[in-house]
Order: structure tokens, then sequence, then C-alpha cells
């Protein structure tokens, strides 16, 4: 028997935040290897970065959701938003340290993208959340420093908005958005759907 939920990530934080709101369910990675660039759709498609977040967050429950068709799949991805410029993991230290220097001092936005998926019941609904943050201004001695204490390859943006004595000097919006699941959109989808009363198999 299918579980009732399944997360289509491996991120710690978003499992986390799912187990903090009292849902049973199981989490695994999600199938696309090879994620679309937000340059690359916008060049094509003319898509925002609102739908972009939806896109990449369905595609991520789209990709697990063959082999568990009676669950209600959860997908959700996350990217900064920057002077027009979509910003995802960084590839290495340099391409962390680069990110972080450019955020030094300034306010981006940080958008997640929620999606739910059930093929049996053919649920198909998404949404996304945005949060501003500010960065202090940082030094490249600071930025450096930073980097060592928190690794940054796994995290959007190079960053963590929850470590301690960290580079985030002020947000406006959802913090759980920052850290991966926008949870009101994702509690809104569940509502629609009749399905906030039923969190637990």
């Amino acid at each position: 028997m299918n579980p009732k939920y399944v997360l289509a990530s491996s991120s710690q934080r978003r499992i986390s935040l799912l187990k903090k709101f009292g849902f049973s369910f199981i989490a695994v990675n999600h199938n696309i290897a090879d994620e679309p660039k937000f340059e690359d759709l916008k060049l094509k498609e003319n898509i925002s970065i609102e739908n972009f977040v939806r896109q990449l967050a369905l595609m991520k429950a789209e990709s697990v959701a063959l082999n568990y068709k009676n669950s209600y799949i959860i997908g959700a991805d996350t990217v900064i938003f920057f002077n027009g410029k979509a910003y995802g993991k960084p590839l290495d230290l340099k391409d962390a340290f680069n990110m972080l220097k450019e955020f030094a001092g300034k306010t981006h936005e940080v958008y997640s993208g929620i999606s739910i998926v059930n093929i049996d019941k053919n649920i198909v609904a998404t949404g996304y959340d945005k949060t501003w943050v500010t960065i202090k201004p940082l030094s490249d001695k600071e930025i450096n420093s930073y980097i060592s204490a928190h690794p940054p390859l796994d995290r959007a943006g190079s960053y963590g908005i929850q470590d301690e004595s960290g580079i985030v000097e002020s947000y406006s919006g959802s913090f759980e958005n920052v850290l991966g699941l926008p949870v009101q959109k994702f509690l809104h989808i569940l509502k629609e759907h009749n399905l906030n009363q039923s969190f637990c198999p």
C-alpha cells in the first residue's frame, strides 16, 4: 500500500518542516537530473519567476508520481531572484563566494514553489510564496569565514537564514519559505482539496 504523502525531496530542511506540522510521509529524491534554467525559459517562453518556481516544483513531484499513483506527491523548489537573474545552489565554493559577494549589503527575493500531485485522483495543484531577504554588508574575509563555517553547496543562494551568527540582516515575509517550503501556500492547497484534516494516513 502506497503512503498517503510522499515528499519528492531529500532536503533535511523540508523534511523537518513537514514533520513539525504533523505530517506522516516518506521522502524520496526527485528524478530531475538536469533542471531547466530560468534564463533559458525566459528567452524561449517569456516565463515569469513565479511560474518558473511553480513549474520546477511540479516537475519534481511528477518525476516520482508514477511510482506512487494513489499518493499525494509534494514537490518544492527554491530560487533566489536578484537583478532579474535566478540563483539556485552554487556549483562550487568559488560560485558560492561570488553569489554572496553579489548579495552582500543588498536585498533580494526568495521564491519557493510548491506542488501536490495525485494521479489516481487527477489532482495537480501549484503555488508559490515570496520573501524579501537583506544580507549584511560583508568583506571578502567574512564571506570566506561564513562559507567555511556553513557549507553552502546544498543551499539556494549559498546561505541559510537559520544559521546562528549568520549573514542575514533582516527579512520580510515567510521564514519557512526561505528554508525551502512555502508552508502557508501548501496548507492552502491542502484546504482546497479537503486534505487539511487528514495529515496522517
